[in-house]
């Protein structure tokens, strides 16, 4: 007879379940849909099973999950969204759920924060596409006005500017919400309005990055040979694109293991709360090569 442990059973004995909760604000985002499936891979290897939180950018959505991770007595609570206050990171606290935010400020003293340095990145992403001097008009293709995470990126790309003295380039900023299809129509508005040539695009994120070069492709424009492009996140339809993407890694293998090694070690009371940053690193590929100059 095979014996099957009964999971209510374990959690009235143990005090919580053998969930770990994964907040995210939508998984449009491939980042995200990626980051999740890479969490939950590293949460099976030490017998945790994925509750998946799809907030959809959704207020509302965020308050039902929150509470939802009460009521499901997870370990663990993996935080990903601009709607979750210092308050609701202490009632899970509170609660007994070992609790770490990924990507944001730290706002609570007693939660982990794991975080990128998106100044660098920005930083390393401007250095690299501008290489030399042919590049006059590099467009920044943002997430939503007031998303802290793009707006580091934007200062890392003028310190490059900066610090590179190629005070002839014209740096615009357009903002998008980190999706394909909002890259696609921010460059068509730019390329219709033909008063501001484009040969470099700096984007927030791979998706914004492909959308615009698929509007590039509509107006015969040529990547890289026309126009140079770089994204963030080193999402895997940026290996597979036409011509593959350059970026910029935010994580790599080793962050997701420690994510989860760090909350069992919150909840077994064997670490204090920290704050961790990751520093991002280049991939190079084929969207900026060099371009033909006219």
């Amino acid at each position: 007879m095979n014996y099957q442990p009964n999971s209510v059973a374990k959690t009235l004995s143990v005090g919580h379940s053998n969930l770990i909760a994964l907040l995210l604000p939508n998984l449009k985002n491939p980042f995200f849909s990626e980051l999740a499936e890479r969490i939950e891979v590293a949460a099976n290897k030490k017998g945790y099973q994925l509750y998946l939180c799809n907030s959809q950018d959704d207020s509302e959505k965020v308050s039902y999950y929150l509470n939802k991770m009460q009521d499901q007595h997870v370990m663990g609570a993996i935080i990903n969204s601009l709607f979750v206050l210092p308050k609701d990171l202490e009632k899970l606290e509170s609660s007994g759920i070992a609790t770490i935010t990924i990507d944001r400020t730290q706002s609570v003293n007693n939660v982990s924060s794991l975080r990128v340095d998106n100044q660098y990145g920005g930083y390393l992403a401007a250095k690299h596409l501008i290489k030399n001097d042919d590049l006059k008009n590099i467009l920044f293709l943002s997430g939503p006005k007031g998303e802290q995470s793009s707006q580091d990126r934007l200062i890392g790309v003028k310190k490059a500017i900066s610090e590179l003295n190629h005070n002839k380039i014209n740096l615009e900023v357009a903002y998008g919400d980190f999706i394909y299809d909002s890259g696609y129509q921010v460059l068509k508005k730019f390329l219709r309005k033909k008063t501001f040539h484009i040969d470099g695009i700096l984007s927030s994120n791979d998706a914004m990055a492909l959308g615009a070069i698929r509007a590039l492709a509509d107006y015969d424009i040529l990547v890289p040979e026309d126009v140079r492009v770089i994204g963030y996140d080193n999402t895997q339809a940026g290996q597979f694109s036409i011509p593959r993407l350059s970026t910029i890694e935010q994580f790599n293998d080793v962050f997701f293991d420690q994510i989860i090694d760090e909350l069992i070690s919150i909840k077994n009371q064997e670490t204090e709360a920290k704050e961790y940053l990751y520093r991002p690193r280049l991939i190079q590929r084929e969207s900026t090569k060099e371009r033909r100059v006219i």
